[in-house]
């Protein structure tokens, strides 16, 4: 019936489809409706999950949704597109570890052997990519799809996190701004990111203002207010960013991701053994496969005169992709480790002609 419907819809408004997209429109994507129910679920809770919450509870009903999709119709391609999106997500949301990106890695290709253009599977494939040290893959992946799916929403998702990795602000700053545009919903996840970009080139103000924008649509979300504390504590402003974050957490005590930001307040108040008490294995093991967390841990160690670690989790986030050199030589975190040979290293290794 859904099928039907979009096709009087297209005959309607008389649009010429190209015969890619009409084959998309001819062929079901399950014949079975209970997977398909499940699925809708779990993208609900999915999409509770990254735009609002940021609870497990939320990621791991929608796991269970689309696991159960897949076992009511295993040829339902876009339920293991949305079991690898949840696995990636928990990673960038500082809950996941390795064993989410085997998973999503595993889950994306299952998908695009059903159906080799589900973008979401190809676009977000792309961090499995940054985590297998394919950098360069990943750029010619989102190259590609820049061209083949100019108006896919994902697609500028990933354009712009590659890009703000790369330290090309500006060109993260436009992606994200088209994201929002084909996406209405992402406006908090593009906020923050956005917030974050503001906060790289120095405009601490604009990052806060960013922030409220967004606070008035989800005052509540944690990552929100997470960067809202970064933000604060860039601000000299290291007491009131400490609480924010206790509270945060106490909130929300998996979201791992957030507790070196905690540490760096931590550190600025002389609570060093506190500061180093929040580096615990749960954040080593989801700053291990992500660049900015590996980069956040990093910055604590340097923070805290333990230049060996420092430069250890510097090296680990260019390894998952992070080549952000503006921020590595501007960063007043940092500020201990720029005289000292292995930066000056580690700056020529990732400077791109």
């Amino acid at each position: 019936m859904q099928d039907e419907i979009t096709k009087r819809i297209v005959d309607g408004l008389r649009l010429e489809l190209s015969p890619d997209e009409q084959a998309g429109l001819d062929q079901p994507k399950t014949v079975n409706a209970e997977a398909y129910q499940e699925y809708l679920r779990g993208r609900d809770r999915f999409a509770s999950f990254i735009f609002r919450t940021v609870a497990a509870d939320d990621c791991n009903a929608a796991i269970e949704h689309f696991t159960r999709a897949i076992e009511l119709d295993p040829e339902f391609g876009l339920a293991y597109d949305g079991l690898g999106a949840c696995h990636v997500n928990r990673v960038f949301k500082g809950l996941g570890g390795a064993e989410d990106f085997e998973r999503a890695e595993a889950a994306f290709k299952k998908a695009l052997e059903v159906d080799a253009n589900i973008i979401e599977a190809r676009m977000l494939m792309v961090f499995c990519y940054l985590w297998r040290g394919q950098k360069q893959k990943a750029r010619d992946e989102v190259a590609r799809m820049r061209r083949e799916a100019p108006n896919e929403a994902v697609v500028y998702f990933v354009k712009a996190t590659l890009h703000r990795l790369d330290g090309e602000y500006d060109r993260a700053l436009r992606s994200y701004d088209r994201l929002v545009h084909l996406d209405p919903a992402s406006f908090v996840v593009v906020s923050y990111n956005r917030a974050l970009i503001f906060l790289y080139k120095g405009k601490r103000e604009d990052a806060m203002r960013e922030l409220d924008r967004a606070a008035s649509v989800e005052p509540n979300n944690p990552l929100l207010r997470s960067f809202r504390a970064v933000t604060l504590y860039y601000l000299g402003q290291v007491d009131a960013a400490a609480n924010l974050l206790r509270e945060v957490l106490d909130q929300n005590p998996n979201l791992h991701g957030v507790r070196p930001f905690l540490a760096m307040c931590l550190s600025a108040q002389n609570a060093h053994e506190a500061a180093r008490a929040e580096l615990n294995e749960d954040v080593k093991r989801n700053a291990a496969v992500d660049p900015d967390i590996a980069y956040a841990v990093a910055s604590v160690y340097a923070l805290e005169g333990e230049q060996d670690e420092a430069f250890e989790w510097l090296d680990r986030s260019v390894a998952l992709g992070n080549e952000n050199k503006p921020l590595f030589e501007n960063d007043p975190n940092l500020a201990s480790l720029r005289d000292h040979a292995r930066f000056t290293s580690l700056i020529t290794r990732i400077t791109r002609t």
